[in-house]
Order: structure tokens, then C-alpha cells, then sequence
């Protein structure tokens, strides 16, 4: 179940240990390893799952990123939820007033659904899981493909704009994913990548129970400038790079994390966890992580590529 490639980026076989952890969302005892490539720099799993057995570190039932559609929650939690999904929205009608959208990893489609309540715009989903895919469609009217980007079963110049949201960290053969976003992509039209922030504060603090690790599910793990570099040998210029979102889910979870290591995974460690996830914490933390989103130190990053 498990492989060793050398690095994909660069294909240099030089891994040097950086962080080691079991999978902190869904148990068991089984390490595993991001390694940095001596020859290129990035981060990445070494070993790693192969990739027709990764699917089982993504149980519907029990991976958290699979969360209910957006019309199944009460009104506070979904305007909460919308306003993060605005800001999103807002990256991409910054640069492009209307057009065609793919949100890849599109889970239970809330980003599709909300960007396609913009006049002018067409979007749809792509998704790994047959299940959260009907889930969208079921609950939301969002149209998705089952498959993967490097897989995409559409013509080129389809999109004027393709989403990555937390994403690009999971994919495989990160070459091919990028040639074939921009093959799909018009001139003119941009890619949004959000990922882990490797110069975060976070990383820093947590070490290995920083989110950002997410092993096994986490294949890639990018510096910003390398990430810019890399698309731009495809063409892809990056045109803005920030933290645009409160970094305090992310930390909060980093926190949930060092909580079971110390607490183990009791009664202490669930009232903890409950305490730094509620809206008063969110609110008297607010100042925080708006100080360390705007120095660029969030636990995630994103950055817009134009064509």
C-alpha cells in the first residue's frame, strides 16, 4: 500500500526528514513522514500511499472536510459560512468579471453553489469521491465530474477561472496537474490555489501537530516562491498571493491536535477543543489572526495565477 518515488517536482532522490506524525483525524498507529527534497526544496511524503489506495484516508463518513451542504445548516452557522464563501468568490470576479468556472475538489459544492449565484457565471465541480459528488448535486443543483484534474474530461480553453482550495497539497504528480490546468484554462483566465502556509507562525509553534502536516492525505507541500516559480514554467503568472481568511479554524484544530497528545483523546481534550472553536474565542482571537494574516504568517496561503 505504500510507494517511495523520488521527488516529482525535480526527480532528485534525496529526502531529508522534516516532520513525522499518525494520522491525527483518523487514528491508528501507523507513522508516516514529509521529507524536503535535497534537490528542489519542496515537502513531501516519503513513503506515501499509493494512489489507488489513498482513497481509504477519505472516509465520507468520518474525513471532516466533508461537511453538510450549506442549505442543511442553521442560519448563523451558514452565514458564517457564506461569508467565507463571498471572500472566495471574490478572488476570482476580482479578475475575471464573468466567465466559466471548475472548482476542483469541489466536495459537497458549497463554493460552486455560491459562485454560481454570481450573474455571469457558469461553474461546476470535480471530485475524487462518487459520493460527495450526488451529494452536491442532490442537495445544492451543482453539477460535478467524478475523476481527478490530471483525468479532466474537457476540451481546451473550457475555464475562464479553476479553483484549488486546499487541494493542490493532496494531488499526485503535481506537474501534471499544473499542465493540465493550464490547458484548460483561456488566455486571460486565472487559477486560485489555497494551501498550506509553510512560513506560517503555526508551523513554527506546532511542529508536528500543525495542521498544515495533515499526514497521509497531504502529498505536497509547497514554499510560496517555489510554487510561484514552478507555474510559471507553464505560463502561469502569479498575479497576488495572501492570506485572505482567518487562519483561526486552522489553529484552532492545530491546538485540538496538542491537546490529545497531551490529554489523550477524553472529556478534557473535547472541552478544550469546544472552547477554541466557539464564537467567543473567534471573536476575542479576530485581532490576532488578522495581524498575522496580513504579514502573510496564516497557516494557509493563497495565490492567483493568470494566463
Amino acid at each position: 500500500m505504500m510507494e517511495d518515488p523520488p521527488c516529482e517536482i525535480c526527480g532528485a532522490n534525496d529526502p531529508q526528514p522534516v516532520a513525522w506524525r499518525t494520522d491525527l483525524f483518523l487514528g491508528g498507529d501507523t507513522l508516516y513522514t514529509h521529507c524536503r527534497c535535497g534537490g528542489c526544496g519542496v515537502i513531501y511524503q516519503h513513503p506515501r500511499p499509493t494512489a489507488a489506495t489513498i482513497g481509504h484516508f477519505y472516509p465520507n463518513d468520518d474525513y471532516p472536510e466533508y461537511v453538510p451542504a450549506i442549505t442543511t445548516i442553521g442560519w448563523l452557522a451558514r452565514t458564517v459560512r457564506r461569508y467565507g464563501l463571498i471572500k472566495r468568490c471574490h478572488r476570482v470576479t476580482r479578475y475575471v468579471a464573468a466567465g466559466r468556472a471548475l472548482d476542483v475538489g469541489c466536495s459537497t459544492g458549497d463554493f460552486v453553489w455560491e459562485l454560481n449565484r454570481r450573474p455571469g457565471w457558469s461553474a461546476l465541480g470535480m471530485d475524487m469521491s462518487p459520493i460527495v459528488v450526488v451529494y452536491a448535486h442532490q442537495q445544492l443543483g451543482v453539477e460535478a465530474a467524478v475523476g481527478l484534474l490530471n483525468t479532466a474530461p474537457f476540451a481546451d480553453g473550457s475555464f475562464d477561472a479553476i479553483t484549488m482550495w486546499n487541494v493542490f497539497e493532496h494531488v499526485y504528480d503535481p506537474r501534471a496537474v499544473i499542465a493540465e490546468a493550464a490547458r484548460l484554462l483561456r488566455p486571460g483566465g486565472v487559477v486560485v490555489i489555497t494551501h498550506p502556509n509553510l512560513e506560517s507562525l503555526d508551523r513554527r509553534v506546532f511542529g508536528n501537530t500543525w495542521i498544515g502536516y495533515e499526514l497521509p492525505r497531504h502529498i505536497y507541500l509547497y514554499p510560496s516562491d517555489m510554487l510561484r516559480d514552478l507555474l510559471g514554467e507553464y505560463g502561469l503568472c502569479e498575479i497576488e498571493r495572501s492570506c485572505f481568511y482567518s487562519s483561526h479554524a486552522a489553529t484552532a484544530t492545530s491546538l485540538t491536535f496538542l491537546f490529545e497528545r497531551i490529554f489523550g483523546r477524553g472529556k478534557i481534550s473535547v472541552a478544550l477543543s469546544r472552547l477554541i472553536f466557539s464564537l467567543p474565542s473567534r471573536l476575542i482571537f479576530a485581532p490576532f489572526f488578522m495581524l498575522i494574516d496580513r504579514m502573510q504568517r496564516g497557516s494557509n496561503i493563497t495565490a492567483v495565477f493568470r494566463k
